[in-house]
C-alpha cells in the first residue's frame, strides 16, 4: 500500500476464536495484517477499507471479508462498525478437508466484498446483537453461544452465495450475481487506470458492450454514474497519499488522474467538505488504534 504496516498480535482472548469489536462514528486505523480471519460489517452509513493496493467503499450493511495476511487500514469517513475477529480452525479443525470445507475455503480464501442487496434475506442484526450481547455480558456458557451464533451467521452467508439457478439467453447479464459480477468487472477496469485519462469508450471497448448498456447497468447496480465512481475512487487513493506520503499537493492530484489542481480540490472538497489540505492536516495524526 505504500506505507509501513504492522502484524497485529495479542488481541485474542486465550483458548477463545472469536473476538467482537465495535466502533464509534468516527473509525481510522493504520495499515496491518494479522493471522485471523476479520468479517466487517457496516452498521453505520458507510466504511472505507484500504486493502493491499486498492480501497474498498462499502455502504450501510455491507459486509467486507478479509483473509489472513492481507495487508488492510480503515481510513477517515468510516463509521460504527461491527467486527468479527476468529480463527478459521474454528471451522476447518473437526472437519476432514473435502467438499464440506470447501464453501469455506471459497469464502475465507479471499478477501471479498458482500453487498447488502446480496444479503436481503439475512437479519445480519439478529446474529450480531446476540454474539454482541453474550460477548458483554459473560454470562454462564456465552462463549458456546457465541460460537453458535457465529456458525448460523456463515452458514446462512454460504448459501446466500450461491449462484443464481436462473439461466441467461445471451451474453447480457440478468440475473442479480451476474450484473454484480459485470459491474465488479468495469470497476476492476476503473481501479486498475485510474491514473489516465479513462474516457467511456474505452471502458466499453474493454468491456466488449456498448457505452450505453454499460452505464445503464453501472447506475443500476452503483446509484451513481460510472464517471462519479471514477472521480470518487480517485479522491479516495488520493486521500491515502495526503495521510502517508510528503508528496505535494499538484503532484498527488495530477498522480491520481486530475488534469490540474483546480478539478481536484473542487471534487476534493465535494466529498470531504474540506480541502485537501485541510484533511491532511485534520487526519495525518488522528490514526487510533481499536478500541474494543
Amino acid at each position: 500500500m505504500g506505507a509501513p504496516t504492522f502484524l497485529e498480535t495479542g488481541h485474542m482472548k486465550e483458548g477463545f476464536p472469536i473476538r467482537v469489536i465495535h466502533t464509534g462514528p468516527q473509525f481510522n486505523f493504520a495499515a496491518h495484517w494479522h493471522e485471523e480471519v476479520e468479517m466487517v460489517v457496516v452498521r453505520g452509513t458507510r466504511a472505507r477499507i484500504g486493502l493491499n493496493s486498492r480501497v474498498v467503499e462499502l455502504g450501510q450493511g455491507d459486509i467486507m471479508v478479509i483473509k489472513p495476511g492481507d495487508v488492510h487500514c480503515f481510513l477517515p469517513g468510516t463509521e460504527h462498525l461491527t467486527i468479527i475477529l476468529f480463527r478459521l480452525e474454528l471451522f476447518t479443525e473437526s472437519l476432514v478437508v473435502d467438499k464440506a470445507t470447501q464453501p469455506l475455503r471459497e469464502l475465507f480464501g479471499k478477501s471479498t466484498h458482500l453487498p447488502a442487496m446480496t444479503l436481503k434475506e439475512i437479519d445480519i442484526n439478529r446474529y450480531l446483537d446476540v454474539i454482541s450481547n453474550e460477548n458483554r455480558n459473560e454470562q454462564i456458557g456465552y462463549q458456546w453461544v457465541m460460537i453458535a451464533r457465529f456458525y448460523d451467521l456463515v452458514v446462512h452467508l454460504l448459501r446466500t452465495q450461491k449462484p443464481a439457478a436462473e439461466e441467461c439467453s445471451g451474453e447480457w447479464p440478468c440475473t442479480l450475481s451476474k450484473k454484480f459480477e459485470f459491474v465488479e468487472s468495469v470497476c476492476e477496469y476503473l481501479e486498475a487506470h485510474y491514473e489516465e485519462p479513462i474516457k467511456l469508450d474505452q471502458v466499453a471497448e474493454h468491456i466488449k458492450f456498448s457505452k450505453f448498456y454499460v452505464c445503464k447497468l453501472f447506475k443500476e447496480i452503483k446509484g451513481i454514474t460510472l464517471m462519479e465512481y471514477l472521480n470518487h475512487f480517485r479522491i479516495v487513493k488520493s486521500e491515502w497519499a495526503l495521510l502517508f506520503s510528503q508528496a505535494t499537493i499538484l503532484d498527488i492530484a495530477i498522480h491520481h488522474g486530475f488534469n490540474n489542481l483546480t478539478s481536484y480540490n473542487r471534487l476534493f472538497k465535494k466529498y470531504n467538505d474540506c480541502t485537501p489540505s485541510e484533511f491532511r492536516k485534520r487526519h495525518r495524526t488522528k490514526i487510533t488504534t481499536y478500541e474494543g
